[in-house]
């Protein structure tokens, strides 16, 4: 009798393993430096862009870690081990995508290079912005070429905004339109053509990578946030 009940417990805690699994196959990782500005504009528009696709809905999971540069990358890999059940598992079935969203800010600049190198290595996707990512939200009201410091960027929100710029608002609701995500884009694009290829990511400033992210939602959903 024990050993049938031992049984059907062993089995129903690998139905329950192999669930959790596939559906962490199937839903994109994002772990944001930022505990605030990141994961709310990055919730508002997966939301939006699931409402408005035929496609079955991105599954997200976003995560506000606080941390910065290289021990954002390490937070990925600790998250990845968050159970010791997986660990045999987590190469076989990862996410379906991982992002990494962080600034380049303050940091040295081989701390921001060598994170987007250790992202990489792991076949994690970094969505980086040099200076901060506030940058990509003025991107959608003008084209910014110019190193003005993550201070002025958010005076100049406020101004563009016509009221105080807060990162702990909704500020997708604000900004989105097809017009604005549009201009964003072609604005992101039109700056990282100013430098070369071969330029190591600290010195391409300003310059943001969420139009790349934007891309692989749009992809992911057969959708044009700018019609």
């Amino acid at each position: 009798m024990s050993d049938q009940l031992f049984k059907k417990r062993k089995e129903e805690q690998q139905i329950r393993r192999q669930k959790v699994l596939v559906q962490r196959s199937e839903t994109w990782l994002f772990v944001c430096e930022g505990t605030k500005t990141e994961p709310i504009y990055l919730d508002r528009l997966i939301k939006f862009a699931n409402e408005i696709s035929s496609q079955s809905p991105i599954k997200s999971d976003i995560r506000g870690v606080g941390r910065n540069t290289e021990n954002l990358v390490q937070s990925v890999d600790d998250f990845y081990n968050f159970a010791d059940e997986f660990n045999s598992l987590k190469r076989g079935l990862p996410y379906a995508k991982t992002f990494v969203l962080f600034d380049k800010d303050s940091f040295k600049a081989s701390q921001f290079d060598n994170a987007i190198k250790m992202a990489l290595s792991r076949g994690y996707i970094p969505i980086w912005s040099n200076e901060c990512f506030e940058l990509w939200y003025i991107l959608h009201y003008e084209y910014l070429n110019s190193d003005i410091g993550r201070e002025t960027y958010f005076k100049k929100l406020t101004d563009l905004l016509g009221e105080k710029y807060d990162k702990s608002e909704d500020v997708f609701s604000l900004i989105h339109s097809p017009q604005k995500i549009k201009k964003a884009m072609d604005n992101a694009r039109k700056l990282e053509k100013l430098f070369k290829e071969n330029d190591p990511p600290h010195k391409k400033v300003p310059c943001t990578q969420m139009n790349v992210l934007i891309e692989h939602i749009q992809e992911r959903l057969r959708i044009d946030l700018s019609k």
